[in-house]
């Protein structure tokens, strides 16, 4: 009796035939090469962007230390330069 519960668990559910459930399989094997298509993309998009942020952390970095050298020797000019560039800045709007 116990070999009847198995084998039938192992037939297609009723009103679907063999034929059906392979279209399905088809169907799915299709959307996971889809998303993981999609997947990799995704990835590749966000390596670059990435890759564009450190380089962005990079130069504001050295802009910085070099903002920093000039304010240590002439006391006062990182505030005029900055009142000046925001002055440029608000012009262009």
């Amino acid at each position: 009796m116990s070999e009847q519960a198995t084998s039938t668990g192992s037939r297609p559910p009723e009103g679907e035939s063999e034929s059906q459930l392979r279209a399905e399989l088809a169907r799915q094997k299709e959307e996971i090469l889809r998303l993981r298509d999609l997947l990799v993309s995704k990835e590749a998009e966000l390596g670059a962007v990435k890759g564009r942020l450190a380089e962005l952390d990079d130069r504001s970095q050295r802009i910085a230390g070099a903002a920093g050298r000039i304010e240590s020797r002439v006391p006062g000019l990182g505030r005029l330069v900055g009142t000046a560039l925001r002055m440029l800045q608000s012009q262009r709007r």
